[in-house]
C-alpha cells in the first residue's frame, strides 16, 4: 500500500479500497475479502481494516450483510431504485426510464450557486419520462456540470437505460451519492402538464436531489415531478428500512 504521512493510516485504506472498486477489482455487489485478508494486504491491523470499511458504510460506498460480510454498494439511482404501489390494489412496480433528449444549456445564479460554478457555464440538461407498468408517471431532470462531464454521448446513456449515475461511475470515474433529497406536493405547471400529458394544476410530487461525490463536491442537481392519482412513489430507504 501507498504510504501517505499526511493521512491516518485507516484513511489510506479507505483510498485503497476505493481505488480497488474504480479499478473493478471488486464489483457492485460482491463480497469484499474479510477483514483479516484486507489487514495483510495492505500491512495494517484488523481494527484499523475495520475502521475504514465502517468510513466506507457510512459514506454510501459500501453496505454489509449481518454474518455474511462487506458488500460494495451499486450505483443505481434513487428512482431506480424505488418502488411504486398502485393506489387501487396494484402491487408494488419497479420504474422503467425512457430519455427524451440531451441538451447543453447554461447555468442561471441560482444553479451555478447549488453546484459550485461561475454564472452562465455550461450544463448538461438531461430530460427522462419514468414509466410504471407501461404508463407514464413521471419525468425528471438532471443537471451535470459540462466541465466535469465532457461530450456526453446520448447513445452511451440510452445504452444504459438512462441511468446517468452509472454513467457518471463507468465512464467518467464519478461516483455519486444523495446528499440531501427533499420532497414537496407542488400543482402542476403549463410545462410539467405539457410533458407528463396531465391536467394544469394537477397534483403532483415533486423529488428534488442533490448529488456529490466522494470529495463532497456537488455534481448533479435533479428535480422530478410525478403523477399521484394512481401510484404512489416508496423511496430506497423506506425500503431499506
Amino acid at each position: 500500500m501507498r504510504k501517505l504521512t499526511v493521512q491516518p493510516l485507516y484513511r489510506q485504506v479507505m483510498r485503497e479500497v476505493l481505488a480497488s472498486v474504480e479499478a473493478g477489482t471488486w464489483r457492485e455487489d460482491e463480497a469484499l475479502p474479510s477483514e483479516i485478508e484486507l489487514g495483510e494486504r495492505f500491512g495494517v491491523s484488523q481494527g484499523t481494516v475495520r475502521k475504514a470499511l465502517d468510513a466506507l458504510v457510512a459514506e454510501g460506498l459500501l453496505y454489509r450483510r449481518q454474518g455474511v460480510g462487506t458488500f460494495v454498494e451499486g450505483v443505481n439511482d434513487f428512482l431506480a431504485r424505488g418502488r411504486f404501489t398502485g393506489l387501487t390494489g396494484e402491487g408494488a412496480e419497479v420504474p422503467k426510464f425512457e430519455l427524451l433528449g440531451c441538451v447543453k444549456i447554461h447555468a442561471g445564479e441560482q444553479l451555478a450557486e447549488i453546484l459550485g460554478l461561475r454564472r452562465g457555464a455550461a450544463l448538461w440538461q438531461i430530460r427522462r419520462h419514468v414509466r410504471v407498468a407501461g404508463e407514464l408517471v413521471g419525468i425528471e431532470e438532471m443537471l451535470l456540470p459540462e466541465a466535469g462531464f465532457p461530450e456526453l454521448d446520448v447513445r452511451r446513456i440510452r445504452e444504459l437505460r438512462g441511468d446517468v449515475r452509472e454513467l457518471c461511475w463507468r465512464d467518467f470515474g464519478v461516483r455519486l451519492k444523495d446528499a440531501e433529497v427533499r420532497y414537496k406536493a407542488m400543482p402542476a405547471s403549463q410545462a410539467e402538464a405539457r410533458l407528463l400529458h396531465c391536467e394544469l394544476n394537477e397534483a403532483l410530487l415533486q423529488v428534488v436531489r442533490l448529488a456529490k461525490d466522494y470529495e463532497g463536491r456537488p455534481q448533479m442537481w435533479s428535480v422530478a415531478w410525478m403523477k399521484t392519482e394512481r401510484w404512489a412513489f416508496e423511496p430506497p430507504t423506506l425500503l431499506q428500512a
